[in-house]
């Protein structure tokens, strides 16, 4: 506390000298030019203190930052900084999210949003062209901390049942007419990918009768939109492993299993990296992971091992690619985590550990300066799964609680799975 009294003694010294210099400037002209001489040279002098007391002021705010970390009164949440990240506590983030009905009937990217927002950086608002959503839909479930972030606009790309190829090619010019086996009798474009047969279609279920069917997002045009980006969140190949909930039309009706659909994955994923980073190299790309699978609101425990070996070909396959991070996430057992409106999608608690779980991820890899505190590795478990949040008294072991938040007020309240809109 004593490295901070000289500048506050300083300050108020200047102001002082200032104030009776100025005094002096509205008296009665001396006919002395020594005397007008001597006072510009008083103006003069205080100039130089007053900027001497700021430069004081603020070596010592850095020398404080340096030292103890955060400065300033204690917020809403508990945070960590560190030196040398790209982005600085305050700083402006770029954020551009490719994804599904997980960005469109999930609120993760709006919380995480909110998140940035309350650790005191600015999202600025970006004229994306190609992004067709500012918010989750009225699809997403209205969380308990709606509030602080629904006037929040998070610009997205999200269509609701696509794939990861529909997201992969600039042309069709390899696509080739192919005898269907699915929906519906005909010949239909087919490429091969991964050396397995996957539809040119767009949409759930390939189907060449529906409208989006002829609708495409261009690797190119992404990263022409993203060139300016910070960061570009991808989670818009969750379908590739959902295709027997439509008979794997998209792969002409060949059931495969799911390691051989993580070939085709990882093929799509990083032709739209390869593209991003092509305009945008110091951009970095973030791969979001398979959610588990789940029955009704909750996770399925036994599926838990098939979801972690594709996880693991993913994250093997994408992070051979430059500034490409895999960022998993933990979903808790016999806790309600997901929607039943919208079966197999997280709910708010769910979607606040994967907003976390990114940012743990953008301080880890040194983008963020300043991130949300977690507890430590002996705490960690303890923390996850305590329910009375009442009894907790930490705002870093409420921040990492699957079902609990720290409220506006900076207490730890319960966090409730959010309800229809």
């Amino acid at each position: 506390a004593a490295a901070f009294a000289p500048a506050a003694d300083t300050v108020p010294k200047a102001r002082n000298c200032e104030a009776e210099d100025v005094e002096s400037g509205t008296s009665e002209s001396s006919s002395s030019g020594s005397s007008q001489g001597s006072r510009r040279l008083g103006a003069r002098g205080c100039v130089m203190l007053i900027v001497a007391a700021m430069v004081i002021a603020i070596a010592l705010v850095n020398y404080a930052r340096k030292v103890f970390g955060r400065v300033g009164g204690p917020g809403r949440f508990a945070v960590v900084e560190q030196q040398g990240a790209r982005i600085p506590a305050g700083g402006e983030v770029r954020l551009y999210f490719v994804g599904s009905s997980n960005v469109a009937w999930q609120t993760w990217p709006d919380q995480l949003h909110m998140y940035l927002s309350e650790l005191g950086y600015t999202l600025p608002t970006e004229a994306y062209a190609h992004a067709n959503l500012l918010t989750a839909s009225d699809l997403a479930p209205k969380c308990d901390d709606q509030a602080d972030f629904q006037s929040l606009q998070t610009p997205r790309i999200g269509y609701a049942g696509w794939g990861s190829w529909n997201f992969a090619f600039d042309s069709d010019d390899d696509c080739a007419a192919t005898p269907y086996q699915g929906h519906a009798s005909g010949v239909y474009p087919f490429r091969t990918i991964a050396g397995h047969a996957v539809s040119c279609l767009s949409g759930w279920g390939c189907k060449p009768d529906k409208e989006e069917a002829h609708q495409r997002v261009r690797p190119a045009a992404v990263a022409e939109d993203a060139k300016h980006a910070d960061v570009v969140l991808l989670s818009h190949w969750i379908n590739d492993f959902k295709q027997q909930y439509s008979g794997y039309s998209c792969f002409n009706s060949t059931k495969f299993d799911s390691l051989t659909i993580v070939d085709i994955t990882v093929e799509d994923v990083r032709r739209l990296i390869r593209a991003v980073h092509k305009v945008n190299p110091s951009a970095l790309v973030l791969v979001l992971a398979l959610r588990p699978e789940a029955s009704g609101p909750r996770v399925v425990p036994e599926a838990r091992a098939k979801v972690a070996a594709i996880n693991g070909k993913i994250k093997d396959g994408v992070q051979e690619e430059p500034n490409t991070a895999f960022v998993d996430f933990r979903i808790p057992d016999g806790i309600d985590m997901f929607q039943t409106a919208h079966p197999g999608h997280l709910n708010c608690r769910g979607d606040r550990i994967m907003a976390t779980s990114v940012l743990q991820a953008l301080y880890d890899r040194h983008v963020l300066a300043r991130s949300l505190a977690l507890p430590q590795a002996g705490e960690a478990d303890t923390c996850f799964f305590e329910a009375e949040c009442g009894n907790i008294t930490s705002k870093t072991c409420c921040q990492a609680a699957a079902t609990c938040r720290v409220a506006s007020d900076g207490q730890c309240t319960p966090y409730g799975p959010g309800a229809p809109k």
